[in-house]
Protein backbone atom coordinates (compact mmCIF):
# COMPACT_ATOMS: atom_id res chain seq x y z
CA UNK A 1 0.00 0.00 0.00
CA UNK A 2 1.33 3.48 -0.86
CA UNK A 3 1.95 6.32 2.14
CA UNK A 4 -0.41 8.15 0.31
CA UNK A 5 -3.24 6.26 0.26
CA UNK A 6 -2.32 4.91 3.92
CA UNK A 7 -2.76 8.63 5.32
CA UNK A 8 -5.86 8.98 3.76
CA UNK A 9 -7.04 5.60 5.02
CA UNK A 10 -6.20 6.78 8.68
CA UNK A 11 -7.51 10.38 7.50
CA UNK A 12 -10.86 9.45 6.78
CA UNK A 13 -10.63 6.52 9.69
CA UNK A 14 -10.34 9.18 12.13
CA UNK A 15 -12.29 12.42 10.64
CA UNK A 16 -15.15 11.02 8.28
CA UNK A 17 -16.67 14.11 7.80
CA UNK A 18 -13.59 15.73 6.15
CA UNK A 19 -14.03 12.76 3.61
CA UNK A 20 -17.47 13.46 2.71
CA UNK A 21 -21.36 12.70 4.37
CA UNK A 22 -21.35 9.22 3.60
CA UNK A 23 -19.56 6.25 5.36
CA UNK A 24 -20.07 3.54 2.31
CA UNK A 25 -18.64 6.54 0.70
CA UNK A 26 -15.89 8.93 1.45
CA UNK A 27 -13.81 11.18 -0.99
CA UNK A 28 -10.77 13.90 -0.61
CA UNK A 29 -10.93 17.04 -0.58
CA UNK A 30 -14.04 17.18 0.98
CA UNK A 31 -15.09 20.06 -1.51
CA UNK A 32 -15.21 18.75 -5.29
CA UNK A 33 -15.27 21.33 -8.17
CA UNK A 34 -15.37 19.75 -11.84
CA UNK A 35 -11.67 20.20 -12.15
CA UNK A 36 -10.82 18.69 -8.56
CA UNK A 37 -8.48 15.68 -8.60
CA UNK A 38 -10.44 13.36 -6.01
CA UNK A 39 -9.88 10.40 -4.46
CA UNK A 40 -12.91 8.06 -3.66
CA UNK A 41 -12.94 5.60 -1.33
CA UNK A 42 -15.59 2.85 -0.80
CA UNK A 43 -16.10 1.25 2.55
CA UNK A 44 -18.08 -1.93 2.70
CA UNK A 45 -18.24 -1.88 6.58
CA UNK A 46 -21.27 0.56 5.88
CA UNK A 47 -24.07 1.45 3.65
CA UNK A 48 -25.71 -2.04 1.64
CA UNK A 49 -22.46 -3.83 2.73
CA UNK A 50 -22.52 -5.21 -0.97
CA UNK A 51 -19.09 -6.16 -0.82
CA UNK A 52 -17.99 -6.97 2.45
CA UNK A 53 -15.57 -9.54 3.14
CA UNK A 54 -15.41 -9.84 -0.47
CA UNK A 55 -11.94 -10.99 -1.46
CA UNK A 56 -11.46 -10.34 -5.19
CA UNK A 57 -10.85 -7.55 -7.48
CA UNK A 58 -12.89 -4.35 -6.56
CA UNK A 59 -14.14 -2.30 -9.72
CA UNK A 60 -15.63 1.33 -9.93
CA UNK A 61 -18.88 2.38 -11.75
CA UNK A 62 -18.12 6.39 -12.31
CA UNK A 63 -20.48 8.86 -14.03
CA UNK A 64 -21.70 12.53 -13.57
CA UNK A 65 -25.56 14.07 -13.53
CA UNK A 66 -24.78 17.13 -15.18
CA UNK A 67 -27.04 19.78 -17.20
CA UNK A 68 -27.86 17.48 -19.67
CA UNK A 69 -29.50 14.45 -17.70
CA UNK A 70 -33.04 14.13 -17.78
CA UNK A 71 -33.35 13.54 -14.06
CA UNK A 72 -31.14 13.21 -10.39
CA UNK A 73 -30.21 9.61 -11.06
CA UNK A 74 -29.50 9.57 -15.21
CA UNK A 75 -25.65 9.31 -15.09
CA UNK A 76 -23.96 10.59 -18.19
CA UNK A 77 -20.27 10.31 -19.02
CA UNK A 78 -20.23 6.66 -18.04
CA UNK A 79 -16.65 5.88 -17.64
CA UNK A 80 -16.43 1.95 -17.89
CA UNK A 81 -18.96 -0.64 -19.25
CA UNK A 82 -21.08 -2.52 -15.75
CA UNK A 83 -19.79 -5.66 -15.34
CA UNK A 84 -16.56 -5.35 -17.11
CA UNK A 85 -12.91 -5.93 -15.46
CA UNK A 86 -11.31 -3.23 -17.45
CA UNK A 87 -7.83 -2.46 -15.90
CA UNK A 88 -8.26 1.19 -15.91
CA UNK A 89 -11.76 0.74 -13.44
CA UNK A 90 -9.82 -1.32 -10.73
CA UNK A 91 -9.66 0.17 -7.96
CA UNK A 92 -6.51 -0.03 -4.92
CA UNK A 93 -7.44 -2.07 -1.60
CA UNK A 94 -6.82 0.25 0.98
CA UNK A 95 -7.57 -2.11 3.98
CA UNK A 96 -9.96 -4.75 5.20
CA UNK A 97 -13.94 -4.08 3.01
CA UNK A 98 -11.91 -0.75 1.50
CA UNK A 99 -10.78 0.43 -1.61
CA UNK A 100 -9.44 3.88 -3.28
CA UNK A 101 -9.67 4.93 -7.07
CA UNK A 102 -7.79 8.84 -8.07
CA UNK A 103 -9.82 10.61 -10.53
CA UNK A 104 -7.03 13.35 -11.73
CA UNK A 105 -9.31 15.83 -13.07
CA UNK A 106 -13.40 14.80 -12.99
CA UNK A 107 -14.12 17.48 -16.21
CA UNK A 108 -11.00 15.95 -18.15
CA UNK A 109 -11.77 12.18 -16.75
CA UNK A 110 -15.26 12.11 -18.43
CA UNK A 111 -14.25 14.30 -21.40
CA UNK A 112 -17.17 16.85 -20.53
CA UNK A 113 -17.22 20.28 -22.53
CA UNK A 114 -17.03 23.12 -21.13
CA UNK A 115 -20.39 24.46 -21.73
CA UNK A 116 -22.05 21.74 -19.50
CA UNK A 117 -22.45 21.95 -15.88
CA UNK A 118 -21.03 19.00 -13.84
CA UNK A 119 -23.54 18.41 -10.87
CA UNK A 120 -22.89 15.92 -8.99
CA UNK A 121 -20.10 12.92 -9.49
CA UNK A 122 -22.21 8.99 -9.55
CA UNK A 123 -20.27 6.20 -8.13
CA UNK A 124 -20.40 2.64 -7.35
CA UNK A 125 -18.25 -0.01 -5.87
CA UNK A 126 -18.61 -3.26 -7.93
CA UNK A 127 -17.59 -7.15 -8.11
CA UNK A 128 -15.98 -7.56 -12.09
CA UNK A 129 -16.78 -9.93 -14.58
CA UNK A 130 -20.48 -9.59 -13.46
CA UNK A 131 -23.96 -8.51 -15.06
CA UNK A 132 -27.07 -6.86 -13.73
CA UNK A 133 -28.39 -8.39 -10.28
CA UNK A 134 -25.23 -11.04 -10.05
CA UNK A 135 -22.84 -8.50 -9.43
CA UNK A 136 -21.67 -7.74 -5.86
CA UNK A 137 -21.88 -3.81 -5.39
CA UNK A 138 -21.54 -1.21 -2.58
CA UNK A 139 -24.28 1.28 -2.25
CA UNK A 140 -26.25 3.43 0.47
CA UNK A 141 -28.21 1.47 2.89
CA UNK A 142 -31.17 2.13 1.11
CA UNK A 143 -29.66 0.36 -2.12
CA UNK A 144 -29.81 3.85 -3.59
CA UNK A 145 -26.63 4.95 -5.99
CA UNK A 146 -23.80 7.12 -4.11
CA UNK A 147 -23.71 10.90 -5.26
CA UNK A 148 -21.30 13.39 -4.34
CA UNK A 149 -21.82 17.15 -5.13
CA UNK A 150 -19.56 19.33 -7.37
CA UNK A 151 -19.62 23.12 -6.22
CA UNK A 152 -20.67 25.43 -9.12
CA UNK A 153 -17.38 27.58 -10.02
CA UNK A 154 -19.45 29.79 -12.34
CA UNK A 155 -20.99 31.53 -9.95
CA UNK A 156 -17.82 33.10 -8.36
CA UNK A 157 -16.85 34.52 -12.00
Amino acid sequence: MKIGSMFLLVLCSLLPSSCGDSSSLLWEPNVLTDTSEVTLIGNAESGNKGLLNYEGDVYIHVGLITSKSNSGNEWKYVKFKWGSREIAARTTPVGENKWSYLIPNIREFFGVANDEKIISLAVLFRSGACIDIFCKVLRNADGSNMYIPIKDETVNK
